[in-house]
């Protein structure tokens, strides 16, 4: 770097004092150029701001004078487009806020609000001429906008029909970047729609009841777990709480209670937390200590044919009865659940419950090893002082 320094020094030296001007006066020139697109930048980027926060107010007028939901966003996008239906001014920053805005109005799953807002874009007038001007993104920020209502799409689910890729071809032409993003989306996007073999409803019950339980289907891989739902006041005269509790338990579980001793106790664990789409819920298990004496064979990753032996030793693992699906390496689950509240007394009444259909587990003591849902990420009081202290 030093060489190459030097050797441009003595490059400019050599130039004529008519020439140093002149490369100098280029620089000032190229400075000045620099300058005021910086300026034009800066101008640019309060303008968006501007038409944006404008849009934005448009949207929080509407929610104040009507309820939010889908009628009232297709009121304020028809506002938008009566206002400005000739030269569409400000729709980039318009679609923008829009965006932003719909899950306020409960339409960001909706399709047809998304076509739409794509329906703003003025058609035929952005289409590509050349092949130059498809590779170099003829309309940049309109293109982008448009690839980021899709990307918006695609994190909620939501699958484009041909209706859409008509008339997204109307706006951009079949060879835009806006339209490979749509093909790329109606390729991939039906793919995954069914990949998962255990899918989640579109439409969650709004009962809490039942949406509790559809977690807890989810959740239990025994095929003959029962669910059972019910009111504290149905069961007890007198509850602890008044809400409701979901269990499941199969008939696998209720036989390990059964078998289980009454000198150890059983543990209420929990809360866990479980996701349903955008709505999450508390758990909690009935859980077991692992057997003793168990050893967990390691499986053999290649197997010694020179090495055989006529007479191998027997392994004490192998004459033990195999696992059952509920029997884990941490313990055994004996049932789950899930309660309106997530409180301990919901909880008593819960195991309160088990012991009609297992009667076993009257005898056996149960402790209640509860904590919040989000304790791993409550930050210790303190420990910033200890530290430096240390």
């Amino acid at each position: 770097m030093a060489t190459l320094a030097r050797s441009a020094r003595w490059m400019f030296r050599k130039l004529s004092v008519h020439q140093q001007h002149v490369l100098a006066s280029v620089q000032c020139g190229s400075l000045h150029t620099c300058y005021r697109s910086l300026a034009r930048d800066v101008q640019t980027y309060k303008t968006e701001q501007q038409l944006q926060s404008k849009a934005a107010e448009h949207f929080d007028e509407i929610a104040r004078l009507r309820e939010t939901n889908k009628l009232s966003f297709e009121i304020a996008v028809d506002m938008y487009v009566a206002k400005e239906s000739v030269y569409r001014r400000g729709h980039v920053e318009f679609l923008y806020s829009a965006l932003g805005r719909m899950k306020d109005f409960k339409v960001v799953n909706d399709l047809a609000t998304y076509k739409k807002l794509l329906e703003i874009f003025p058609p035929e007038k952005m289409i590509p001429k050349s092949s130059w001007q498809v590779e170099l993104m003829h309309y940049p920020r309109q293109q982008q906008c448009a690839i980021d209502l899709m990307e918006q799409m695609e994190d909620n689910g939501v699958i484009p029909d041909h209706e859409f890729g008509s008339i997204l071809k109307k706006i951009f032409g079949p060879d835009a970047h806006a339209f490979r993003k749509y093909r790329r989306m109606m390729y991939w996007l039906p793919k995954f729609k069914n990949a998962n073999p255990y899918p989640v409803p579109k439409e969650l019950p709004e009962d809490p009841c039942l949406l509790a339980a559809l977690a807890l289907k989810r959740m239990a891989i025994d095929k003959e777990n029962v669910i059972d739902m019910w009111k504290t006041i149905e069961v007890e005269t007198e509850p602890l709480e008044d809400t409701f509790v979901v269990s499941a338990q199969s008939p696998a579980q209720q036989q390990h209670i059964s078998e289980h001793p009454r000198d150890i106790p059983l543990f209420v664990e929990g809360g866990y937390k479980v996701w349903l789409r955008g709505q999450s819920l508390t758990y909690f298990i009935l859980r077991a200590d692992p057997a003793l004496g168990r050893v967990v064979k390691e499986e053999k990753v290649e197997e010694d044919l020179f090495g055989w032996q006529a007479y191998d030793s027997e392994e004490r693992d192998d004459l033990m009865p195999a696992w059952s699906m509920h029997q884990q390496e941490d313990g055994t689950v004996m049932a789950m659940c899930i309660t309106g509240s997530a409180s301990k007394d919901s909880l008593v009444t819960w195991v309160r419950y088990l012991q009609r259909r297992n009667p076993v587990l009257e005898h056996i003591p149960v402790v209640f090893k509860l904590r919040t849902p989000d304790a791993e990420l409550q930050p210790v009081p303190g420990m910033r002082t200890d530290l430096a202290q240390s």
